[in-house]
């Protein structure tokens, strides 16, 4: 009796996409390669024969395309696209679609791209993909894809607690959109991690410690109820200079602290002559921030939904939808959360959602509500920073 053969298994889709981005990757390197060589086998012109430098450079021009085209391919083949819905012309690439692929399916198959040398890769909206390869650009237009749609409404997610460690902030400040950033004072990565999320163009808070009614120790540079307000003052003003480029004061606990007027208004008198403006994290609801705030005339803002109370993926999860069906109601909504692991994973999660479905994210500095001018004059806007 014959025995049976096993049908063989079929590799799995990503091994073969990993394939053929490999294969297209070798390929680019032995055309360059040829290229090269054959350069240095034409050796130098004789005297009196013109050098054919414009054929050369047309034909390298010509190669080089067709390399770059085989990788555009390669990555549109993975999205599903076949290969009589594309048409190329020049460095422009026309997909024709009957319903667009999300962004997050794109930006997935064209990732293998992004781990070259050289290459980036960014969504313009729907419809249109921007490639930059070699110093030139590529634009992969998707025909049937939806114009962009109008923002519903927008949110800020402020994440608070950075500076105890490095990690978390390298994967929050990956994550494609304008979340804010708040900084503790004296941690062991206060001013790294500061000066690593300003250098990607991320928005950053001093997050000045005060005294809550739990009794939990508020941290080093906290200010408590029993101190003097120009003690305090003091105390804010040192927080301030060891968190570079902070465009903006929010409190970390505080609910001691943010219901003592006079405590306030030395705190916001600060805050007003450095052009800084405060959002309160709106931990009781004792609090007198937006009286003072506005008494000092200065930009203000205020939490609207805390979004990791419970380190859970589905709780958090849940919060940003609130968070998300608040803007909707109110046109903008402030979530504040914590690097912790739980947070950072739902967040590479669920942003990228919120975009897809036409809920902006933006700095806290847009939400802020700012008096018209200050003291008399219009103070200078500053990048990232609300228009007083």
């Amino acid at each position: 009796m014959r025995r049976r053969r096993k049908p063989r298994r079929k590799p799995p889709k990503t091994v073969v996409v990993t394939a053929v981005v490999g294969v297209l990757i070798a390929l680019i390197l032995v055309i360059s390669a040829v290229m090269i060589y054959t350069e240095r086998r034409q050796g130098p012109h004789q005297a009196g024969q013109p050098a054919p430098s414009s054929e050369r450079t047309r034909v390298v021009s010509t190669t080089r395309i067709a390399a770059e085209e085989l990788l555009v391919l390669g990555c549109l083949y993975e999205l599903g696209i076949p290969r009589e819905n594309v048409g190329t012309k020049g460095r422009t690439v026309h997909v024709r679609v009957t319903k667009p692929p999300s962004q997050s399916r794109i930006k997935k198959a064209f990732a293998p791209l992004e781990e070259l040398e050289g290459v980036s890769v960014r969504m313009e909206h729907p419809g249109l993909l921007v490639i930059t390869m070699n110093g030139h650009t590529w634009d992969v237009i998707f025909e049937g894809a939806a114009p962009m749609s109008k923002t519903r409404a927008r949110v800020a997610i402020i994440v608070d607690d950075i500076g105890q460690e490095m990690a978390p902030v390298r994967r929050l400040a990956a994550i494609d959109a304008d979340l804010t950033f708040s900084v503790l004072p004296n941690l062991p990565y206060t001013q790294d991690a500061a000066r690593y999320l300003h250098r990607r163009g991320r928005e950053i808070l001093l997050h000045q410690p005060m005294e809550g009614k739990n009794g939990v120790n508020p941290g080093p540079g906290a200010i408590y109820a029993s101190t003097d307000p120009a003690e305090a003052a003091s105390i804010l003003e040192d927080s301030i200079s060891q968190v570079p480029y902070a465009v903006g004061v929010n409190n970390h606990m505080g609910s001691a602290v943010t219901r003592i007027r006079p405590t306030m208004d030395a705190l916001f008198d600060v805050l007003g002559k450095r052009r800084l403006f405060f959002v309160d994290s709106l931990t009781t609801n004792e609090s007198v921030c937006r009286q003072a705030a506005a008494a000092a005339g200065i930009p203000f803002a205020s939490r609207d939904v805390f979004l990791d109370n419970v380190q859970d993926d589905a709780y958090i999860a849940g919060q940003i939808k609130k968070l998300e069906e608040e803007a909707l109601v109110k046109g903008s909504a402030i979530g504040i959360c914590h690097p912790h692991e739980a947070t950072v994973r739902t967040l590479e999660r669920e942003v990228p959602r919120l975009v897809e479905e036409g809920i902006e994210v933006v700095r806290v500095s847009v939400l802020a509500e700012s008096p018209n001018g200050w003291a008399g004059e219009k103070a200078p806007v500053r990048h990232g920073a609300a228009s007083w």
